[in-house]
């Protein structure tokens, strides 16, 4: 049997339970993995309180994207992996399928295709803290085009999505302005940005710091963006949001993420992060049991964690 974070009924993080399932037997084309890692996302808990594809038809539901671990099975008609492989990825259940077991098990079976091998200088820690936050911000950056004369807001900069897309930015030489709290102001300038401060007369900062005038933004928390993008002069299509209302989509703003990036662009990011390039900032590590996951989605409930949380699995 293998133990497995799983909820029953939708609701807070008290709904999340510990179960035992059964070993599952990889097909075909699967691997089982050995978890080592998982990586907590905004889309977990919005998922288990029914906030996002609320379907009781498919209850228990296991919970968790994104993780890392060592291949302990393959099936027969996998050749570009073999057991013991160190290996992360990210879970996504097909459309009308239940997922009973989500990143947070002992062990994921997952397609081959859906897994690269972790390079060797990066941690597993740090590796299953990469999944949905790399396709994201990599889609995003993709959605909006950005050429060397462009400068880049982004909002919630310091966090997991913004962290990752003001670095892969300024890595390609575009200048970024970043919008968060004041105490995150130094991480920012760390990370390349020049910060701002979010509240009342955030335009006008943007404007006094920005080199040149700015020529897109991505909006990594809601709405408002979407609004004080307008308010600078910028055309919709110059506006990328992950957080979509039904006011921005019917002014042509590009709701953007995940959906526009692949398997590559993982692989770039992983690479660049174990050469130093680009920094994963895992804001706390938690142990494995129910009390401890229970807090963790409790903490990135509310908000400003600066990067990522990630629950080790032994």
């Amino acid at each position: 049997m293998t133990r497995a974070i799983q909820y029953q009924h939708f609701g807070g993080p008290e709904v999340l339970e510990i179960a035992d399932v059964i070993d599952a037997v990889p097909g075909p084309h699967q691997v089982r993995v050995s978890t080592r890692a998982a990586g907590l996302n905004p889309v977990d808990w919005k998922v288990f309180s029914g906030m996002i594809g609320k379907d009781a038809s498919h209850l228990p539901q296991g919970v968790g994207h994104d993780f890392s671990g060592v291949v302990s099975a393959i099936g027969s008609e996998v050749s570009n992996l073999a057991v013991g492989d160190a290996v992360f990825g990210t879970l996504w259940a097909a459309p009308g399928q239940s997922q009973v077991v989500g990143a947070l098990s002992e062990q994921v079976v997952v397609s081959a295709d859906e897994v690269l091998r972790k390079p060797e200088a990066l941690g597993f820690t740090e590796a299953a803290a990469l999944g949905i936050v790399a396709l994201t911000a990599s889609g995003a950056l993709r959605t909006l085009a950005l050429t060397s004369d462009d400068v880049l807001v982004v909002s919630a900069a310091s966090g997991g999505v913004g962290s990752l897309a003001v670095q892969l930015t300024t890595h390609r030489g575009v200048p970024v302005i970043g919008i968060a709290s004041e105490r995150n102001a130094d991480y920012l300038r760390s990370l390349g940005a020049v910060p701002v401060a979010y509240g009342e007369g955030l335009a006008s900062r943007i404007r006094s710091v920005a080199s040149r005038p700015v020529t897109k933004l991505l909006d990594c928390h809601g709405p408002e963006y979407v609004d004080l993008a307008l308010s600078l002069g910028l055309a919709p299509e110059a506006i990328g949001t992950l957080v979509p209302s039904p006011e921005a989509v019917a002014k042509g703003v590009h709701v953007t993420g995940m959906r526009h990036a692949g398997p590559a662009d993982l692989k770039e990011v992983a690479d660049l992060v174990a050469g130093g390039v680009l920094k994963i900032q895992v804001a706390h590590v938690y142990p494995f049991d129910v009390e401890s996951v229970r807090s963790a989605y409790t903490t990135l409930r509310e908000g400003h964690v600066r990067g990522k949380l990630v629950v080790t699995i032994a």
